[in-house]
């Protein structure tokens, strides 16, 4: 019993992780897809994706790669994380790049650019984080402090002056943040749609 427990615990927390991972390459490809097709820069800067890699998946990933797990091992590993990966990470990236756009177009001055790349990595922040909050139920105390924390952390660094310099991340006015704030509500919300949609139609 106790080696079948173990297997049940490695095969259904590796699923969780690998969601995790598979849904950043997913937006990865397909931001730099959307990049090269309308001939802008990209949207981040390497300290931006450490900063996301690190709150969104690395850290989550780690406890959840560790955590007790009694859920039934289920067939098509491979089918059961890309169903949910593909779309996740689609509908992340769009979002992402929505915000981007929007902020080129609108929002011009000595703090363009900062403007356009901090309102993107909300955008893909927020976006994110409700995929590793889904990807995290059923909830108990610990998953719901390690989401809070995570977010915590985001909110740390907009808020803290050096850390602000640092991660070079510094939301400008009221009106693009906000903005950007809308669309990753809108694509969360989106997300939460179809993941309940691929639940319905393919149960694994």
């Amino acid at each position: 019993p106790s080696v079948v427990a173990e297997g049940r615990r490695v095969i259904g927390n590796i699923t969780r992780v690998a969601t995790l991972f598979l849904t950043k390459t997913v937006y990865s490809v397909l931001l730099a897809i959307l990049v090269v097709c309308f001939q802008v820069e990209y949207p981040f800067l390497p300290r931006h994706l450490t900063l996301l890699s690190t709150l969104t998946i690395g850290i989550p990933a780690f406890f959840l790669a560790l955590a007790p797990n009694k859920e039934r091992a289920k067939p098509n590993f491979v089918k059961r994380v890309m169903r949910y990966a593909i779309p996740g990470g689609v509908i992340a990236a769009v979002a992402t790049f929505v915000t981007y756009l929007l902020a080129r177009h609108h929002y011009s001055g000595p703090d363009a650019l900062n403007a356009e790349t901090s309102a993107a990595t909300l955008t893909l922040f927020l976006t994110s984080m409700w995929v590793l909050a889904i990807i995290a139920r059923p909830y108990t105390w610990w998953r719901l402090v390690l989401v809070g924390a995570m977010g915590g952390a985001f909110l740390l660094v907009l808020v803290v002056p050096w850390l602000q310099d640092f991660f070079q991340l510094k939301l400008v006015g009221t009106q693009l943040p906000w903005t950007a704030v809308a669309i990753a509500a809108a694509a969360s919300a989106l997300i939460e749609f179809t993941f309940r949609q691929v639940d319905r139609r393919f149960p694994a």
